[in-house]
């Protein structure tokens, strides 16, 4: 039941999220890379638990609400996040897409680590509790929010931005070499 429920739920909140990120962004592909790069963060804290209680603890699985309480957090603060980014990245319509996302990320940067260490202190202190389910928890948001902040945001989401104006740079560049390489064949 409880995996039908989260089934369910995950797919709602995906659902509200991509609408949301759509409204908010006015555009396709950004709220797509986000609910990505939010889905890895969740998906990474599911491993780490995963390989943390039953690798190496040795444990029979983890408690069946974290994988709920878990994805529903760190996709609210995530979106918090990625939606202070994106703001900051509309502010540079003058700039590229790739010098735009560069930029938001390295004036917002010092704000969404300051809010993931406070956050992460925060569901730290739940671990002395000995109450393994809090424990597991603290875990997988910890794990997520440092994902998402270290590696998806700064990297993937920038990548992923970046990625259409790379790929029409490249097909432009191989359309003007195979336009010389006829005019040298001819």
């Amino acid at each position: 039941i409880l995996s039908s429920d989260l089934n369910k739920t995950t797919t709602i909140v995906i659902i509200g999220v991509l609408l949301v990120l759509f409204l908010v962004i006015k555009s396709f592909w950004t709220p797509v890379f986000i609910t990505a790069s939010l889905l890895g963060a969740y998906y990474s804290a599911m491993f780490m638990i995963n390989y943390i209680f039953i690798d190496l603890f040795g444990y029979e699985g983890i408690s069946s609400f974290v994988p709920f309480f878990s994805f529903i957090i760190i996709v609210a603060l995530g979106v918090d996040y990625s939606i202070f980014l994106m703001m900051r990245f509309k502010e540079y319509t003058h700039l590229s897409p790739k010098e735009a996302i560069v930029l938001a990320s390295k004036h917002t940067g010092g704000v969404i680590i300051s809010a993931v260490i406070i956050l992460g202190g925060t569901f730290a202190t739940l671990m002395p509790s000995g109450i393994l389910l809090l424990f597991e928890l603290a875990i997988a948001v910890i794990t997520g929010l440092v994902v998402l902040c270290f590696i998806l945001l700064p990297i993937f989401l920038p990548a992923m931005i970046a990625l259409p104006e790379a790929l029409a740079n490249l097909f432009s560049r191989n359309k003007e070499a195979n336009v010389d390489t006829e005019d040298h064949v001819i």
